[in-house]
């Protein structure tokens, strides 16, 4: 799964710094699981974010717990 992190100071500063904090925390704890994480200068998308792209869809304003929830879901819906 690869994650694709803004890293912008508008985002940083809108969660994103958290958000990097519990991505971390969870690829420790799930090793099992395939997460390359990546930061990006910016997405584009400034005034919408937090911003972060999970497997090439971007999510927006999205606190750590939501992003944690997503990637749970995506790990359920594969085979």
């Amino acid at each position: 799964m690869k994650i694709e992190l803004c890293m912008g100071s508008s985002c940083f500063a809108r969660g994103n710094a958290a958000v990097l904090e519990a991505l971390e925390l969870y690829a420790s704890q799930h090793e099992d699981c395939e997460i390359v994480l990546a930061g990006h200068l910016c997405l584009r998308e400034c005034s919408k974010g937090p911003n972060i792209r999970i497997d090439g869809e971007l999510c927006q304003g999205l606190g750590p717990r939501e992003v944690i929830s997503r990637l749970k879901q995506l790990q359920e819906s594969k085979p």
